[in-house]
């Protein structure tokens, strides 16, 4: 254990919680003004094989880097814990410093007529609005759905978008191209989500009767759910904001070909008895002919800031996939039942020796388990 002895004096803040598997819990020291918020599990110690991580919020500090494809890139090739916290320190502390460098200090535009706008939107009806100390952003709040600008001295535009609680339908012109003044901005919003409520309360229907898999964390630009059936099934529901609730949603079955295959000649055989009446859970039901949803264990737990997540897939460590499917095919084996994107298990399949191809499928070994696995030749 000398690793250990080495692991706890250069990184105090990381707390072993469990020799089984060894799991470290608590802050990783990237400089002096920085700490990260991390879970370590080595279920191999001393080897990082299958090792895994999860961060907390201050993760955010590295977005739109690529951290998390060095970041896998030192999981795999590292040869001790020890070695791998040391690497990570120095990955973080250069793309960190290097945002610095990037993003030297801007002096603040503010002008009479923004602070006149701001005046005028105070006086809404409906319309809340927020800002930092210095003004140099703004919150506009309606129905508890926001938006977030900040000046620009620009000539087409008195404001840019920073960020937005809103879906993009395509339908819509964008966001940040409707804000020439912060009346434009709030009129936007308001006529936005007047039009997003019903879609928004079919959305907290599924969430509070269906076991959720995906979105982990459900928020209002998020316009799909996709709920649990079975241990080898799951339901994707796409909702259009635009469509009338007469029609049934966007639905797509995920999981083993064998369940999905069954489920599929169900669903078209009752797709008549959608009923515009009932919820989406109950029309579910009805189409699957099932009594009830299953719904979330209890002592699930759910951590929103994971990385890696049980759902994502086992071959490249993703929820979404670059084409932003979902992992779709499940193992069968009732222990593993890991999930994989389609893309990335053909690939897997076809790289494994001994593979068979019949009737349009690639036949192999489970990455995870290496029980009998298949995919579909043509990635659906």
């Amino acid at each position: 254990m000398a690793e250990y002895s080495d692991i706890v004096k250069c990184h105090p803040l990381l707390v072993l919680i469990s020799e089984k598997p060894m799991t470290w819990y608590g802050f990783l020291l990237v400089n002096k003004d920085t700490r990260v918020e991390m879970k370590l599990r080595v279920p191999h110690y001393p080897e990082l094989r299958d090792a895994s991580v999860r961060f907390g919020e201050q993760i955010c500090l590295l977005q739109g880097s690529d951290f998390k494809n060095k970041f896998k890139e030192l999981l795999v090739n590292g040869t001790s814990v020890l070695s791998f916290l040391r690497q990570l320190q120095g990955l973080m502390e250069g793309i960190i410093k290097q945002k610095t460098n990037d993003s030297p200090t801007k002096s603040h535009f503010f002008d009479k007529d923004m602070l006149k706008e701001l005046t005028t939107l105070l006086r809404e009806p409906d319309i809340e609005v927020q800002g930092n100390n210095d003004l140099s952003a703004v919150k506009v709040i309606y129905k508890s759905i926001s938006v977030t600008l900040k000046p620009e001295n620009t000539t087409s535009n008195s404001w840019a978008l920073v960020s937005s609680d809103l879906p993009e339908l395509p339908v819509w012109r964008p966001f940040d191209k409707c804000i020439p003044t912060l009346m434009d901005a709030s009129k936007t919003l308001k006529s936005r989500v007047d039009a997003l409520e019903d879609t928004w309360r079919e959305l907290a229907e599924i969430d509070e009767n269906c076991w959720v898999i995906d979105p982990t964390n459900p928020k209002p630009c998020h316009l799909y759910r996709r709920i649990h059936i079975n241990s080898a099934l799951s339901l994707l529901i796409k909702l259009n904001p635009l469509q009338s609730h007469s029609n049934f949603p966007e639905m797509e079955l995920l999981g083993s070909d064998k369940e999905v295959s069954k489920c599929r000649a169900i669903l078209s055989d009752n797709m008549c008895k959608w009923d515009s009446d009932k919820t989406i859970p109950e029309n579910v039901m009805e189409l699957l002919e099932i009594r009830e949803l299953p719904q979330r264990p209890a002592d699930e737990a759910k951590d929103d800031d994971a990385i890696f997540e049980d759902d994502e897939c086992c071959i490249c460590f993703s929820l979404e996939s670059e084409d932003g499917k979902l992992p779709s095919e499940i193992c069968s084996n009732e222990r593993c039942r890991k999930h994989f994107h389609s893309a990335c298990l053909l690939e897997w399949l076809q790289t494994v020796a001994g593979k068979q191809m019949y009737f349009d499928r690639c036949h192999g070994t489970c990455p995870v388990c290496k029980e009998n696995i298949s995919c579909a030749v043509k990635v659906r």
